[in-house]
């Protein structure tokens, strides 16, 4: 381009070559024919090297864009090129400006217009927005679990190299080394579970669907296919729930899938720990964030965009799903309920519950036959809690919602095995997934006022 413009050629932004000096030669003129004629020839070796200069340019950009979309998860998060995850992470976006891969465009907050606009991709789109921008594409919901759990991990391993290279700064600004160091526990907890499962069976397999490494961290996790599963649950977790109790998180809804295996009649069960929200922390002194409806509040939004995506992502037939809120994590649930356009789960499942926010079943925008309600006889959070400040005790008659027969101990027991198998507390939290009738006990207590579990001052 530069030598043309040198000869006294004009260059366009496209490449496009003309000759504005013989624009007002006399065409009759031999002197003026020759200078045309060779102008012209000039003109067309010009428009010749710069065709052939922009066609070397969009195959290199072409073939680095095919490049960089082959550099997938498993390149990065490959053991024996692990050392260099972070080194590639930053080489990707620093190609990506120069091949003009844009970012994604992605309608996050609408799950069924990110789904429909995924479904348009190319496959080599797919792999590029993929490979490009795993924390954007994994915390998508709306998208294939298997396309956020690809790229969930690879984000994973980068952070967790960023942090191992001494480099967390470029991905954390801020941070501190105190809150680094947290940050790589939680990621060490998560890639050591996930790892652990790589070699589970079929429908046990662990799809990660969300992650955040910050403060308690916070973990999204399927076992089993959700997107092809016949009957989907979920399980919300309560009080003092951080990236370390993740693993006991992943036992409880193993226990929860087998239980509704058992129950389904061969249709498929897959579960998932829902931690996508900062649980808050009580103890011995300090019941502050535990004692308000703040914590759920907050959650709620999210929860609701989750069941959204997830109903957006399945194939075929909808899935049958059920949301379990167990302590706080019930309070959660009857947030995302109460609010919005309400929840979109088929039932909806309290275990060991403070209160749901509200003073009826109705309140929660669905058939009060669809809200169940398990509460232990010894569950001491549950009993001396409910009816304060976190809503009305979901057990009473008043409530409208069903229980079910809890036969196991204490706060944390619903998920334990009886002597011959499974409890009746797990069996039927399974019956409800599977979305099978679950054996019933009275509802307990009276009517009572509205504003009767509400304690002035906190």
């Amino acid at each position: 381009m530069r030598r043309a413009e040198q000869d006294g050629f004009d260059v366009d932004n496209d490449g496009w070559v003309s000759d504005p000096t013989t624009s007002g030669l006399p065409r009759q003129d031999p002197d003026a024919q020759q200078i045309i004629a060779d102008r012209s020839a000039l003109l067309g070796e010009h428009r010749a090297a710069i065709d052939e200069a922009l066609a070397a340019a969009h195959k290199a950009s072409n073939d680095g864009a095919r490049a960089l979309a082959e550099l997938n998860g498993d390149i990065l998060t490959d053991p024996l090129s692990r050392d260099a995850a972070a080194e590639s992470a930053r080489d990707v976006k620093n190609a990506m400006k120069a091949v003009g891969v844009q970012a994604p465009q992605i309608p996050s907050d609408d799950p069924k217009a990110a789904a429909d606009w995924w479904k348009a991709l190319s496959p080599e789109e797919r792999q590029t927005y993929t490979t490009l921008y795993p924390r954007q594409i994994g915390a998508t919901d709306g998208l294939p679990s298997d396309v956020r759990d690809d790229a969930n991990r690879t984000a994973l391993a980068q952070e967790m190299n960023l942090i191992q290279e001494g480099n967390w700064d470029e991905g954390f600004p801020g941070d501190t080394d105190e809150t680094v160091n947290r940050r790589l526990s939680n990621l060490q907890v998560l890639n050591d579970r996930l790892e652990a499962a790589d070699a589970a069976p079929r429908g046990k397999e662990l799809y990660l669907l969300g992650y955040d490494s910050k403060d308690d961290g916070r973990a999204i996790i399927a076992m089993g296919n959700p997107d092809t599963a016949a009957h989907t649950g979920i399980l919300v977790p309560g009080t003092n729930t951080n990236m370390d109790a993740v693993p006991g998180q992943l036992e409880r809804i193993d226990r929860l899938q087998s239980a509704a295996e058992s129950r389904s009649n061969g249709e498929s069960v897959a579960m998932i720990t829902w931690l996508g929200y900062d649980a808050p922390e009580a103890s011995a002194t300090d019941f502050t964030s535990v004692g308000g409806t703040g914590r759920a509040e907050e959650a709620a939004p999210d929860l609701r965009q989750f069941v959204a995506g997830s109903h957006a992502a399945h194939d075929g037939s909808p899935s049958h799903t059920t949301v379990i809120g167990h302590s706080y994590g019930s309070t959660v649930v009857g947030a995302a309920a109460a609010g919005g356009s309400g929840l979109g789960a088929d039932d909806v499942v309290a275990v060991g519950s403070p209160g749901m926010t509200v003073d009826e079943a109705e309140d929660l925008q669905m058939d009060p036959e669809h809200v169940w309600v398990g509460t232990a006889e010894d569950d001491a959070v549950a009993n001396n809690t409910s009816d304060y400040t976190l809503g009305r005790d979901p057990t009473l008659g008043g409530f409208g919602g069903n229980n079910f027969e809890v036969d196991t101990h204490g706060h944390s027991g619903y998920w334990d095995s009886g002597p011959y198998g499974p409890s009746e507390s797990l069996d039927n939290q399974g019956a409800i997934i599977a979305g099978r009738q679950p054996t019933e006990v009275p509802k307990e207590g009276s009517e009572m006022p509205p504003d009767a579990y509400i304690v002035p001052g906190l």
